[in-house]
């Protein structure tokens, strides 16, 4: 009799909208001769990124909505000028801001299906359930999508859709065994898409990251390699988008929503939702990878003259 042994995984899905502020993205005021007052928003980040700036004024004039909303890129960008209330008698500026990577959502976007398999071709891999922690704690929670890979050790982790790789982290060098910590800090590989959703890559195991923030990644680019002893070798990965109704409260949180991914597993078959406990083997396809890429992209990478 042959028994079949899945794992259920849990997902600490905790902040990573705002990802500690750690200094990413800075804002500064320069006060006009005119008495008007310019905000520049300067980052330091790979790919978009919402802000979120709170104002408290007095004496300025708007044309925007209070808390502000914008989407940055990188580099030092103007964000909005306020103008002075000459009927004021005085005028105060202050504000506070945090920012989320991705691009806000009023609504659930149509979730893009253009994914692959995150190995490499010809490799097979079991899908795993994956549950929110809230789940275990038997909490309400939004609907919740997510799905685990297995892998060994010497495997290599693939990019499942084109983005700009945005946060790393492959400093754990010891794996996570048979109990799951609820941590936020595991090893990582954040990557955002086209559309303004992200990608989560947590990997329960130590790993070689092969990409860097700021680059580029197309389907089936291999990104991470499990290159030490561990327990288990096994990939956490949600498709997000970053809920605007969650950033508008005071003190937002889990302002990440994840998205049902569905995979193309070769190149004539239809995309499909991943069966819990189905082993499944992942195969190259030219269509699929160059879906998202630009004219320059594909002359780059060698997909055309």
């Amino acid at each position: 009799m042959n028994t079949k042994l899945v794992y259920t995984f849990v997902f600490c899905f905790l902040n990573f909208a705002i990802q500690a502020q750690n200094n990413l993205i800075q804002l500064e005021t320069e006060n006009n001769p005119d008495g008007s007052a310019t905000i520049y928003a300067t980052s330091y980040a790979s790919g978009n990124y919402t802000l979120k700036v709170d104002f408290n004024l007095t004496g300025f004039i708007t044309n925007f909505s209070n808390p502000f909303f914008t989407t940055i890129k990188q580099g030092k960008t103007q964000i909005c000028k306020l103008m002075p209330d000459r009927s004021a008698g005085y005028r105060y500026l202050r504000y506070s801001y945090n920012y989320f990577a991705g691009t806000s959502f009023r609504k659930a976007p149509e979730n893009y299906l253009h994914y692959v398999l995150p190995n490499m071709p010809g490799k097979i891999s079991l899908v795993t359930p994956v549950n929110h922690i809230k789940t275990i704690l038997e909490q309400k929670v939004d609907p919740f999508y997510a799905q685990g890979f297995t892998y060994g050790i010497g495997d290599t982790i693939c990019a499942a859709r084109a983005g700009i790789v945005y946060n790393i982290n492959d400093q754990l060098k010891k794996g996570e065994g048979k109990t799951t910590s609820f941590s936020d800090n595991r090893n990582k590989i954040f990557i955002q898409h086209k559309d303004g959703t992200v990608a989560h890559y947590t990997i329960l195991a130590p790993m070689l990251s092969l990409v860097e923030n700021g680059d580029m990644v197309i389907p089936g680019q291999p990104i991470a390699i499990l290159n030490q002893p561990a327990e288990k070798y096994q990939l956490l990965f949600s498709v997000n988008y970053l809920d605007e109704s969650k950033i508008k409260g005071e003190q937002p949180s889990e302002a990440y929503q994840t998205l049902p991914v569905h995979y193309y597993l070769n190149n004539n078959a239809v995309s499909t939702t991943l069966i819990i406990g189905q082993k499944y083997q992942a195969e190259k396809s030219l269509a699929i990878i160059t879906e998202e890429l630009s004219k320059k992209d594909l002359k780059r990478l060698g997909f055309s003259n």
